[in-house]
C-alpha cells in the first residue's frame, strides 16, 4: 500500500476512474495524430524546398545558357555593323577596294550568308550574290523599311516575311550607313544563318524538351534547335510571354505550346532586334523530385502504420493496468488525501513565512537570517563570501506602460534565471520591488565573483520573451560587497553593495560594479554637478560637438550628430554620461533640451551665412520633451528665426520614448513631419521596440545601437541581426545608420550588409564647430 502510494497523484488519475483512462486514451490519439501530422508537414515542407531549389536552379542554368547565346549573337550583330562602317567606302565611289574588303569580311564569317547594299531610293547598287532574288523586291519587307529610322546608325532591323525562302533559317538584318554628320547614305542588308549560329551550341545538353528560340524583338520565332537538332516551322509562332520575360530580363512559367506547362528564360539581345529564349516542360525539370516524393511518401506511410500499431499495444498495456490498480487506488486514496492536506498546510505556512509569494525566492527576513548564519560559518572558514545586490533598469517604465502584470511576470522570470544560474549553496532572495540580493558562498578565490557576476549580467540581460503577449529587454545593474573588507554582518554588506549598485547605475547600467570606499568622493561630485547644472545652462558653459554621418556608397558627410559638453570651469570638459542622467531625474532635461535645439539652429545659421553647402544636424529630444505638446511650434520658431529650412535638422528619438505613453509622443512626431522635419530612431535594439511597432511612427531613419557593432566581427548571431534590422528597415522604406564603428572589419560588414550610413570614431570623433567645418570642406571623409 505505502509504495504504491509514492506512484503520486498522477497515477491515482490515470487509474483509479473510467475518466483517467479515457484520458489517458484521448491524450495518445492526440499525440500520436499531432505527430504524423508534424511529420507530414515537415516532409511536405522539405519536399517544397526541394522542388522549389530545383527549379530556381533549372531557372539559373537556362538563364545563364541564354545570356551566352545573347552575348555571342550581340558579337554577330556587332560584326555585321562592322560591314556596315567599310560598305560606306562604296556609296562614297571607292568601289574596287570596297568590294575586295566586303567579300573578304564575307568569307571569313560563315554565319553570313550575303551581303547587299542599297542606296537611299532602296535600289540594289551591289550584292554578293549577283544572281540572287533580291529580298527588298517583297513588299512585305519594303513596308517594313517604312519604320526605320535611316539616320539612326546603331540601328538594325530584323526583316521577316511570310513567303517561304530556301534556307529556312536565313533571316536578312539591315543596317542604315550614314555619314558624318548623320546623313542618310542607305543601306547594308546582311543575311544571317541561324542555323549555322544554333549549330554552334548542338553540343549543348538542354534536355529531352529543352528548346532554343530565337525571336525577333516582336516574338516571332525565327529559329529554334532542340536535342534533336534544328527545327522549323512553317508556319512562324509569335510569343508574346517571352517578349515580356525579356522586358523583365527574368522568368516565366506557362503554357507556351499547348502541351503543358514550360519553364523559360528569355534574354533580349544587346544592340540588336533579336531575343533569345531557352524553354523546358517542367514535368522534365521535376521528374527526379516526383520519384523522389513518392518513396519519401511511402517510407512515412510505413513509418505511420508502425506508429498506429505501436500506439494501440501502448493503450492496450495502460488499460490492463488500470483495471488491476482500479480498486487498490480507491481504498488508498482516502489515506493519500488526508496526508497530501496536512503536508499542503505546512508548506504553505512555511512559505508564507519565509518565501516571496511572487518569485518564490526567500523574503527579506529569511535571506537575512540565512545570511547570517553563512557568515558565522565564514568567519571560521578560509573561503571567501560576497553579497551581490541588483535591480532591474528601467523596471518601472514596464510596469507603468505594460502594466503591474507583465511586470510580475518579468520578476518571475528574473527569478527563475537566478536560480538555474546560481549554484545550490549560494544564497538568493527578492528584497522588495525588482531588488534581489545574493550572498555568494565558500568561493575558492575572489576571481570566482567576477566570473559569476559576469555570467549573470548575461543571463539577466537576454530578452523575455511573451510576457503576457510583449516581449521585454532589460539588463541588471549590480553592486558586490565582500565579506569581511566591506563589512562584518549582514546589514552592512547588503548596503554597501546597494551603493555599488548605484555606482553601476552611473556608469551606464546594464554592468556590475564593486563597492570601494575611496569612490564616496565620485558621489559628492556628482551631487555638486547637479546643483551647478542650471546655472551652467543659464551662464552659457554648454558647448556642442558634431560627429560626421557617413555615406558608405561614396563615404561623403550626409550629416552630423550634435552632441552637448560641459565646459565646466573648474572640472574641465565634461562628458554628458556624466550629468544627461541627473538632468532627466531631476527635471532639468527640458531647458537642457531647449539650449541644444536653439545652439544647433544658430550653428546651422552660422555655416550657412559662410556659404557653406550645409547637411541635416540631428540632435536628440528625450521623452519627458515628446510629452510637450508646444514642441513643434518651439521647434518652427527656431527655424524661422535663423532663416532655416525643416531639412536642415533631423529629432532624433531613443527607445524609451516608446515606452511611454504613446499618444502624444505620436502626435508630437507627426506634427515634426507634417513640418519637413526628418525622425530617427537611435540605440535602436537596447530597449523594447521593435519594427512592428516602429513602422507605425513617423521614422524615416534607424540607427543600430553600438552594443551589436562592437560585437559583430565576433558573433555571427549579432551579424545575422543586423543583417535582418538592415533589410527588415529598407523595406520599411528607412535609412539605416550604425553607430560606434571604430575598426575597418566593422565598416565592411556593414558595407556588405547594405547599411546606408556610418558614425563612429574609425571615420571621425565629435569634433568641434570649425573642424566640422573642414570636414564638409572635403568631398570624401578619410577614414582616420
Amino acid at each position: 500500500m505505502r509504495n504504491f502510494s509514492l506512484l503520486g497523484p498522477w497515477a491515482h488519475r490515470a487509474f483509479s476512474s473510467e475518466n483517467g483512462w479515457l484520458r489517458i486514451r484521448q491524450a495518445c490519439i492526440a499525440f500520436v495524430t499531432i505527430a504524423v501530422a508534424f511529420i507530414c508537414l515537415l516532409t511536405w515542407q522539405r519536399l517544397r524546398a526541394e522542388q522549389e531549389l530545383l527549379d530556381s536552379t533549372a531557372q539559373a542554368q537556362q538563364q545563364s545558357l541564354a545570356t551566352i547565346i545573347s552575348e555571342n549573337l550581340t558579337q554577330v550583330i556587332d560584326r555585321g555593323r562592322t560591314v556596315a562602317v567599310a560598305a560606306e567606302s562604296w556609296l562614297s565611289g571607292d568601289h574596287r577596294e570596297t568590294e575586295q574588303r566586303l567579300a573578304s569580311m564575307l568569307a571569313i564569317d560563315d554565319i553570313f550568308l550575303n551581303l547587299s547594299l542599297y542606296d537611299t531610293s532602296l535600289q540594289r547598287v551591289y550584292s554578293s550574290s549577283p544572281g540572287s532574288v533580291d529580298p527588298l523586291a517583297d513588299g512585305e519587307l519594303q513596308s517594313a523599311l517604312l519604320t526605320v529610322d535611316r539616320t539612326a546608325a546603331r540601328t538594325a532591323t530584323v526583316l521577316v516575311s511570310s513567303r517561304e525562302q530556301e534556307n529556312l533559317w536565313a533571316v536578312p538584318v539591315l543596317f542604315p550607313i550614314t555619314d558624318d554628320i548623320g546623313a542618310s547614305k542607305g543601306f547594308l542588308l546582311v543575311t544571317l544563318d541561324l542555323g549555322y549560329f544554333l549549330g554552334l551550341f548542338r553540343n549543348i545538353d538542354i534536355g529531352r524538351t529543352g528548346v532554343i528560340h530565337i525571336l525577333d524583338g516582336n516574338g516571332v520565332e525565327l529559329a529554334e534547335a532542340r536535342a534533336e537538332g534544328l527545327t522549323h516551322q512553317r508556319q512562324r509562332q509569335k510569343f508574346e510571354e517571352l517578349v515580356a520575360a525579356a522586358v523583365a530580363d527574368g522568368s516565366y512559367v506557362g503554357d507556351l505550346r499547348g502541351t503543358g506547362p514550360q519553364l523559360a528564360n528569355a534574354r533580349r539581345v544587346d544592340r540588336a532586334p533579336f531575343i533569345v529564349a531557352v524553354t523546358k516542360e517542367l514535368s522534365e525539370v521535376r521528374a527526379s523530385h516526383v520519384r523522389s516524393s513518392m518513396r519519401v511518401w511511402s517510407s512515412i506511410a510505413v513509418l505511420v502504420s508502425a506508429l498506429g500499431i505501436a500506439t494501440w499495444g501502448l493503450l492496450r498495456g495502460f488499460r490492463r493496468q488500470q483495471q488491476l490498480f482500479a480498486a487498490l487506488l480507491r481504498s488508498d486514496g482516502e489515506k493519500r488525501s488526508l496526508i497530501a492536506q496536512l503536508e499542503a498546510g505546512e508548506a504553505r505556512a512555511v512559505t508564507l513565512a519565509s518565501f516571496d509569494h511572487l518569485t518564490g525566492l526567500h523574503n527579506r527576513r529569511l535571506f537575512n537570517e540565512l545570511a547570517a548564519s553563512h557568515l558565522e560559518v565564514a568567519r571560521r572558514s578560509r573561503k571567501h563570501y560576497a553579497v551581490v545586490y541588483m535591480d532591474l533598469d528601467r523596471f518601472k517604465s514596464v510596469n507603468d506602460t505594460l502594466g503591474h502584470h507583465v511586470g510580475d511576470r518579468l520578476l518571475q522570470a528574473v527569478a527563475e534565471r537566478l536560480k538555474i544560474g546560481l549554484r545550490s549553496a549560494d544564497i538568493v532572495g527578492r528584497m522588495g520591488g525588482d531588488e534581489f540580493a545574493v550572498l555568494l558562498t565558500e568561493l575558492d578565490s575572489a576571481e570566482s565573483v567576477d566570473v559569476i557576476a559576469t555570467k549573470l549580467l548575461h543571463q539577466l540581460s537576454l530578452p523575455y520573451p511573451d510576457l503576457d503577449g510583449h516581449d521585454v529587454q532589460t539588463s541588471p545593474s549590480m553592486g558586490i560587497a565582500f565579506f569581511p573588507r566591506d563589512g562584518h554582518d549582514v546589514n552592512s554588506l547588503c548596503r554597501n553593495a546597494d551603493s555599488a549598485m548605484y555606482t553601476a547605475k552611473r556608469l551606464g547600467r546594464g554592468c556590475f560594479s564593486y563597492y570601494d570606499a575611496a569612490l564616496r568622493p565620485r558621489t559628492d561630485r556628482a551631487f555638486r554637478l547637479q546643483g551647478e547644472l542650471p546655472q551652467a545652462i543659464k551662464k552659457g558653459e554648454l558647448l556642442l560637438h558634431f560627429q560626421p554621418k557617413v555615406r558608405l556608397s561614396d563615404y561623403r558627410i550626409v550629416g552630423f550628430e550634435a552632441l552637448v559638453r560641459w565646459n565646466h570651469t573648474e572640472l574641465g570638459l565634461i562628458h554628458p554620461g556624466d550629468f544627461i542622467p541627473m538632468a532627466e531625474e531631476s527635471g532639468l532635461i527640458l531647458p537642457l533640451g531647449d539650449w541644444v535645439m536653439h545652439a544647433c539652429c544658430a550653428q546651422q545659421a552660422a555655416w550657412r551665412s559662410e556659404g557653406v553647402q550645409v547637411v541635416p544636424l540631428a540632435f536628440n529630444v528625450s521623452p519627458r520633451q515628446l510629452r510637450d505638446a508646444g514642441l513643434p511650434r518651439r521647434v518652427a520658431e527656431l527655424l524661422f528665426a535663423h532663416g532655416l529650412d525643416a531639412g536642415d535638422i533631423e529629432v532624433e528619438i531613443t527607445e524609451s520614448s516608446l515606452v511611454e505613453p504613446l499618444e502624444m509622443a505620436v502626435q508630437v512626431l507627426e506634427e515634426l513631419k507634417h513640418m519637413g522635419v526628418a525622425v530617427g530612431l537611435d540605440d535602436f535594439g537596447s530597449g523594447f521596440s521593435n519594427l512592428s511597432q516602429v513602422r507605425t511612427l513617423p521614422i524615416s531613419s534607424l540607427k543600430i545601437d553600438r552594443s551589436f557593432i562592437n560585437d559583430i566581427r565576433t558573433s555571427k548571431e549579432v551579424g545575422v541581426i543586423v543583417t535582418s534590422i538592415i533589410t527588415l528597415a529598407h523595406s520599411l522604406g528607412m535609412r539605416v545608420i550604425a553607430e560606434g564603428v571604430e575598426l575597418l572589419d566593422q565598416l565592411i560588414q556593414l558595407k556588405t550588409a547594405g547599411c546606408d550610413e556610418v558614425q563612429g570614431y574609425y571615420l571621425s570623433r565629435p569634433v568641434p564647430a570649425n573642424e566640422a567645418l573642414r570636414l564638409m570642406s572635403q568631398p570624401t571623409i578619410v577614414p582616420q
